[in-house]
């Protein structure tokens, strides 16, 4: 990982639109057209207006007594049997798929970028959650238009409600969510949505929590099963799913659980060594006793004591 890069909040907000023609954006009470003006948009079906921001941001988050409602289609599994699932160690895509050589943001690693596919013109990204807009450097490398959405900052060019986008379907060749869905209230929700302004046959990539202290607003933390399968669940076909790298459970903790005595990163990254190596030697002690190996395998014990997992899934 590296430090933050940070660009003028100008560049960042991009308040006539970043990336996206108007025709992209839909309203996200009713999914009707917008109408662009002075002062914001408004739906041309319901009527709701959405004010644009002093800093220029087009805000389309909801009320506290607005709703939408947000199906779900439930399939049956068996859970009377183990669910198979190979939720490896981070490691570089085995296939090429761009020639990025940049400096690396924060909460990203170079093999995570790794399994970003190169664009071709024209194409967009959206930073679902962008934060402090600090991926916008590495999609712009990789030849994506960038958008930026998040609930609040100035990075973003959008502030919206991550439950209900207001986009248009299929409008986007690469959604980023990074450290996005523990924060959620609805994660199923998030990812229809997520899928839903995908292009067909065009990847998710993310991050999420698992053995992290909780921190913010922080809803859910997911096992290697739990993204697994609410990626399937909300029409996403799974690629990866992996531990990250160096990320672990004890550097989580202390580097996180601890914010009244923080320390410099390298400190904890050092102390949690010897006690992720007793955990691994555990790990394989056990698995020599275990009835079913495949399930214990070499490569799935970091899966045990990550802190956060990175997946990739790709919409059919």
């Amino acid at each position: 990982m590296s430090i933050s890069l940070k660009e003028p909040v100008e560049d960042r907000a991009l308040a006539a639109g970043g990336a996206l023609d108007e025709h992209h954006r839909r309203c996200p009470l009713c999914r009707g057209a917008l109408d662009l003006r002075a002062d914001g948009h408004r739906c041309l079906a319901c009527g709701r207006a959405f004010p644009r921001t002093t800093d220029g941001q087009n805000d389309f988050r909801l009320a506290p007594d607005e709703s939408v409602r947000l199906e779900l289609e439930y399939r049956p599994r068996r859970y009377d049997r183990p669910i198979d699932l190979a939720a490896r160690r981070e490691r570089a895509c085995a296939e090429r798929r761009n020639s990025f050589s940049g400096p690396v943001p924060w909460h990203l690693t170079r093999d995570q970028i790794s399994y970003i596919p190169e664009a071709r013109p024209g194409e967009i990204a959206l930073d679902l959650g962008c934060g402090g807009g600090i991926h916008r450097p590495v999609l712009r490398a990789l030849g994506y238009r960038y958008h930026g959405v998040d609930y609040q900052g100035d990075a973003a060019t959008d502030l919206v409600d991550a439950h209900t986008l207001p986009f248009a379907d299929g409008v986007f060749d690469l959604v980023m969510a990074i450290a996005l869905l523990e924060h959620i209230a609805q994660p199923f929700a998030v990812l229809r949505e997520a899928q839903r302004v995908l292009r067909p046959g065009r990847r998710l990539i993310g991050t999420v929590a698992f053995l992290e202290p909780f921190h913010d607003n922080s809803f859910f933390h997911f096992s290697p099963l739990g993204v697994s399968n609410t990626l399937e669940t909300c029409g996403f076909i799974v690629e990866d799913v992996l531990a990250i790298h160096g990320w672990n459970v004890v550097r989580a903790q202390l580097e996180m659980g601890f914010e009244r005595a923080p320390l410099p990163r390298s400190v904890p990254n050092l102390l949690s060594r010897p006690f992720v190596a007793l955990l691994e030697t555990y790990g394989l002690i056990g698995r020599l006793f275990a009835r079913d190996k495949s399930r214990h395998a070499r490569d799935t014990i970091h899966a045990r004591h990550a802190g956060a997992f990175f997946y990739v899934a790709r919409k059919p």
